[in-house]
């Protein structure tokens, strides 16, 4: 099945490597004939200034793409080259290292509910789960069960608010591996009624990084970056020393 996946995915880049390759060549020749067009129509004849509008908006296109791929790259924590074949293939790559790490997150969790239920059969297992995984008809009373324990400030070391696109904001965030760190990050997330379209966690020398793709209007963008920004900077410990990185 893995093996299928990675036939699908290389034929994926190779067909976007082609579609880079040819685009650039295209690009080369509208710079060619923007030039001509501009020495044709600065003669006394004039020019064509259908053919001027396309080369115009040709650029503006390209000068878009251009742009997209900047962003991409700065979500890809790995980046091999900065050719935009590489930078794809980059990012191909890291979507199915974050779907991988679903999946044996997912395993896990469901292997320690086998046992949990073996030992105890009384056991309720969900208590014990992230807020964000939790059934939705309890996690109202979960965030704001004020009888719970006040936990300890969780050690967030960096947060990364990036825009991604016109309609979407990447959360990348790091802390260290405490008991109830990822409980709380979940609670935070889920407190500020966020429109959460992906939500991944893993597991990195020793740290913990969550990663989650967040729908956001282009007006709103902005507002919520401070929001998610407060509200980390207020449960995290001072001695952690919060870096901040906002696009």
């Amino acid at each position: 099945m893995e093996t299928i996946e990675n036939i699908a995915a290389d034929q994926n880049y190779c067909e976007m490597a082609k579609m880079f390759s040819n685009d650039e060549l295209k690009s080369w020749t509208m710079d060619q004939a923007s030039i001509l067009s501009y020495e044709y129509s600065s003669s006394p004849e004039g020019g064509d200034s259908t053919a001027s509008k396309a080369i115009v908006s040709e650029r503006k296109r390209r000068r878009k793409l251009n742009d997209k791929l900047l962003e991409l790259r700065g979500a890809v924590p790995k980046i091999s080259k900065l050719d935009k074949a590489s930078t794809l293939k980059d990012a191909i790559v890291y979507i199915q290292d974050l779907q991988e790490q679903e999946r044996r997150l997912q395993a896990e969790i469901m292997e320690l509910e086998s046992k949990s239920l073996k030992k105890d059969p009384g056991f309720d297992f969900e208590q014990e789960l992230p807020v964000l995984l939790r059934p939705k008809k309890t996690r109202y009373d979960q965030i704001y069960d004020h009888r719970a324990p006040i936990s300890h400030p969780i050690k967030v070391h960096e947060l990364r608010v990036n825009s991604m696109g016109e309609k979407t904001l990447l959360v990348s965030l790091t802390c260290g591996k405490a008991r109830d760190a990822m409980i709380k990050i979940c609670e935070i997330f889920e407190s500020m009624k966020l429109k959460i379209i992906t939500a991944n966690v893993a597991i990195v020398s020793g740290m913990v990084k969550k990663t989650v793709l967040i729908e956001a209007d282009m007006e709103e963008k902005d507002s919520l970056k401070i929001r998610i920004e407060r509200a980390f900077s207020a449960v995290s410990d001072p001695d952690s020393h919060l870096c901040i990185q906002s696009k």
